[in-house]
């Protein structure tokens, strides 16, 4: 979209014939038609040396500031130009320049206020009205965008939470698989502690069996000599026995 500015310009005639800050202002407006805003300048300022208060020279040195960018100086004059004007028509003109002027500095809510009061003035001028939609456009666009990135920094902080609140999950599943390694490796430590100290102790049947074994007779030489004896005449009669036997048996069979 395009801002229209509105620039206002006073012929002048008989200049001659008029006061030296009329001169100043013809002279100025010439400058100014021809693009040596420089000269304007020194022409309005000149002008206004004579009569601060002057219409003409306060609004066309305002858009001589504004050409040239200086945008806090043409405020000032078009604020000015306003202020000094009863006609509607003239002060409805230096509202609409100096809404511009707000509007080209970036103070939207300034500029809009500004084409209001135009409009006050003279609820007829298209072009303020043109310029006013546009910079009720531009704050719209300025609110969504200042909603779009209070949502975005809304998602960041509400992203940063669940990566905070997922990093901690993920820390507390560590540690709880660390401590359930832990008990494992105890459990098995303790495993083979009990089975290693089951084969270093003997069982209980080793025991009884160890218990169940005779223990040795200690004997005197008289008594080993005895049961010695004993059992030389044991054998002895062992040996007649067999005798006996035998010689029985040969008396039974027969030689056929």
């Amino acid at each position: 979209m395009k801002i229209i500015f509105t620039t206002y310009l006073f012929s002048l005639i008989g200049m001659y014939a008029f006061a030296q800050h009329q001169n100043q202002l013809y002279h100025g407006n010439q400058s100014y038609l021809d693009g040596d805003f420089d000269q304007a300048q020194m022409h309005y300022q000149k002008a206004l040396s004579g009569d601060p208060n002057i219409y003409e020279g306060n609004l066309n040195l305002g858009n001589t500031n504004f050409r040239k960018q200086d945008f806090e100086g043409a405020i000032s004059l078009y604020e000015k130009a306003a202020d000094n004007s009863t006609d509607a028509l003239r002060k409805a003109k230096a509202f609409h320049n100096l809404g511009n002027t707000y509007l080209q500095n970036q103070k939207i809510d300034e500029a809009i206020e500004a084409y209001k009061n135009a409009l006050r003035a003279n609820p007829k001028s298209d072009e303020t009205r043109y310029n006013l939609a546009y910079a009720l456009n531009l704050k719209q666009q300025q609110q969504e965008q200042e909603q779009d990135k209070d949502q975005d920094q809304e998602n960041q902080d509400q992203n940063k939470d669940n990566k905070q609140e997922q990093d901690d999950k993920n820390e507390d599943e560590k540690e709880q698989d660390k401590n359930k390694d832990k008990e494992e490796q105890d459990k098995g430590q303790k495993e083979n502690n009990d089975e290693q100290g089951k084969k270093d102790k003997p069982d209980q049947g080793e025991e009884k069996e160890q218990k169940a074994q005779p223990k040795p007779i200690e004997l005197s030489p008289r008594e080993a000599e005895q049961m010695l004896e004993a059992a030389k005449n044991e054998d002895q009669k062992l040996q007649m026995q067999l005798r006996r036997q035998q010689a029985k048996t040969k008396s039974i069979d027969k030689d056929w």
